[in-house]
């Protein structure tokens, strides 16, 4: 069995990990495994630079294509004989080979992650980018995604354009809703802002849903808040006992932190809030808190400019350090 040790292998460095596992065991018979599957390979006659051709060929091959001789791609043969990978990301390197191919059209970005639109199923996705790129709302790209945990990667984009003739309905509601988010994100804050003052500043549909979640009944917005802030306050400590790790983790460094943190500070965390709240889907580590009222993301003053934050509220800080002393993840 061959064995190769890597450390610590992360989203970042997986595919390096497999292309050296390939190498390693492959190497000496690339000719032969080009020459035996090249005609299988489904964009063989697309014209593409030759390094950008033979990239994607390799992606195929080590991803998708099951060698008769192990009856796994070579990625699986990473995972089934790298013992180093966590199950986490045997998981989700085993779920590589389930490729989709077509062409999608982009819906929305935030940061390295992009909502695309399969212009055949209609189906949207949430993809991860590998490394910033200049891909923008509008931008149809050709090219193959796979699941990868609570995402989606790109495998391989063979043709990018941009036609300003394409109108999606999704991009419209898209941008609706990220101006939406954008208002809700620039309320200013105080060190002494509380949560009913900052959540008198949320669209209706918030409060209603935190009602809803909360179990609440009350008619007026005004009883609803302060319902909402009455539940945060008595039964912090369940609420927050249920919260996934990695939520809790992030509350705790806010905590830690005195309850204000610049946003860039949470950059390890995920925050993939939508300005609707749409159900059925997996809600992110700081979404969930943002969405409980335990945080809020605003700006705040320092100085001579202005910063986003996630602040909490200061009615629930004491209640926090409790509930979170010597939690350190």
């Amino acid at each position: 069995m061959l064995k190769v040790v890597v450390e610590m292998i992360n989203e970042d460095t997986v595919n390096q990990a497999i292309f050296d596992y390939a190498d390693e065991k492959y190497g000496k018979r690339s000719k032969e495994l080009f020459q035996r599957y090249l005609d299988e390979f489904p964009e063989k006659d697309a014209e593409l630079p030759e390094e950008k051709w033979r990239n994607n060929f390799l992606a195929y091959l080590f991803f998708e294509k099951v060698l008769p001789e192990t009856g796994m791609t070579i990625a699986e043969e990473f995972a089934k004989n790298t013992p180093d990978l966590s199950p986490e990301m045997k998981e989700n390197v085993l779920r590589m080979k389930n490729i989709i191919r077509s062409r999608f059209i982009v819906i929305s970005k935030k940061d390295l992650f992009l909502n695309i639109k399969d212009m055949e199923t209609k189906e949207v996705y949430k993809v991860k980018l590998h490394a910033p790129s200049p891909v923008y709302p509008n931008a149809v790209l050709t090219g193959r995604i796979h699941p990868f945990g609570d995402h989606y990667r790109f495998a391989g984009v063979f043709f990018m354009s941009t036609s300003p003739l394409l109108l999606d309905s999704d991009i419209l509601m898209s941008a609706f809703e990220n101006d939406g988010l954008k208002k809700i994100e620039s309320i200013l804050l105080r060190k002494g802002s509380s949560l009913q003052s900052i959540m008198n500043k949320y669209p209706a549909h918030w409060i209603d849903w935190m009602c809803e979640h909360y179990g609440l009944k009350e008619r007026l917005k005004k009883e609803k808040i302060q319902g909402i802030e009455n539940k945060i306050i008595d039964d912090l400590p369940q609420i927050v006992s249920k919260l996934p790790e990695k939520s809790k983790e992030a509350l705790a460094f806010c905590i830690k932190q005195g309850g204000v943190v610049k946003y860039g500070q949470l950059k390890e965390y995920d925050d993939d809030m939508d300005f609707f709240w749409k159900e059925g889907k997996p809600v992110s580590t700081i979404g969930m808190l943002r969405q409980k009222g335990l945080i809020v993301v605003g700006k705040m003053v320092f100085g001579d400019r202005q910063f986003k934050v996630v602040f909490i509220p200061v009615e629930i800080r004491e209640g926090l350090k409790s509930v979170l002393r010597g939690y350190e993840g």
